[in-house]
């Protein structure tokens, strides 16, 4: 079983500098939602409380905009909120609560890990769901995480517990070692949260997936702190390659980015729906003016023509195949 958590309106934050409106979060949980995210993660990037602190950056709605905001606009969707003691406080999980959050992610440097414990037991007071954020997890050996998740996975609250590659240092191999070293001896689901400063965040959260965590946080167009965050984008192609599909529609997927979250952005980050989608198709560009050409002749979309030409020859693909296939795209649409 597989749990994304979209951390877009939350961890890609950082990229406008914390300034999602009331209106944005309205219509990026509304279409998140509507596509079949099951987790939609909101707020200041720093989590409860973080919004008014002039050390955290002032953000544009206060916690309780975005909570309510969100679990308005989500019909099915579980809202999310992040936590980090000492930026937030106990009553600040209380509040949360009561404006409808369902799951908080609770944040701390790994060396500190027991402080967490009493926010923790809130937050299991307040029926929330419950995931710890080891923050900063490589920065203890694998033999040390995995005894550190075995003491969290003793206090029976958590619901989830993260290994979590704060600066994107990370490689694959090493994500398999803390993951397969701990998940054998604790009964709590593991989850992986990565950033992609050496263009790992991808790589990595298969790994862990395949090592057997349940939880991956992603980010569409790949946005968050610093170098950004695993793309949503990719990883839901990654999960149809490896013969798991979650029922949300990689081309919904594209429009999404391109015409709601891409206007919001403040600077570029991540790759574009059209460089994604040229690896989706085994595409080479040599042949883009032929795509085009057919494209706008039959009046299809490109990259459903790309990809539906490329199934069929993408070693050598000829003009007439492009219009072959643009023609019957375009009476299978008009049917």
């Amino acid at each position: 079983m597989i749990n994304i958590i979209e951390n877009t309106l939350r961890d890609g934050s950082y990229v406008i500098d914390f300034q999602f409106t009331k209106d944005q979060t309205q219509k990026v949980v509304s279409e998140l939602d509507q596509m079949g995210f099951e987790y939609i993660e909101v707020g200041h990037g720093l989590g409860l409380g973080a919004y008014n602190n002039p050390k955290c950056g002032f953000s544009a709605e206060n916690d309780e905009v975005y909570i309510q905001t969100a679990r308005e606009a989500a019909t099915n969707a579980k809202i999310v909120s992040f936590f980090i003691p000492g930026i937030g406080s106990i009553e600040d999980i209380r509040i949360a609560k009561s404006n409808g959050l369902d799951f908080i992610r609770c944040g701390i440097n790994i060396n500190d890990f027991r402080n967490l414990k009493p926010y923790a037991e809130e937050a299991k007071k307040q029926s929330l769901t419950l995931a710890i954020n080891l923050m900063k997890s490589y920065a203890v050996k694998s033999y040390e995480f995995s005894q550190i998740v075995q003491e969290i996975d003793s206090w029976q609250l958590a619901d989830v517990i993260y290994l979590v590659d704060s600066a994107g240092c990370m490689f694959p191999n090493e994500v398999a070692e803390y993951i397969d070293r701990t998940r054998q001896n604790i009964s709590t689901p593991l989850g992986f949260h990565g950033h992609n400063n050496l263009s790992m965040g991808i790589a990595n959260s298969i790994q862990a997936l395949q090592s057997g965590a349940t939880y991956i946080d992603t980010c569409v167009r790949g946005m968050g702190r610093s170098a950004g965050n695993a793309q949503t984008e990719i990883f839901i192609w990654a999960l149809k390659k490896l013969g798991i599909d979650v029922g949300i529609d990689l081309y919904d997927l594209y429009q999404f980015a391109d015409n709601t979250l891409v206007p919001m952005m403040d600077r570029p980050q991540g790759l574009t729906s059209e460089e994604i989608h040229i690896g989706v198709s085994k595409f080479h560009t040599s042949y883009m003016s032929m795509v085009e050409q057919s494209a706008a002749k039959y009046n299809v979309p490109k990259k459903r023509l790309i990809k539906a030409a490329s199934d069929v020859n993408c070693l050598n693909p000829s003009q007439e195949l492009f219009a072959d296939v643009a023609q019957m795209i375009s009476k299978s649409t008009n049917k």
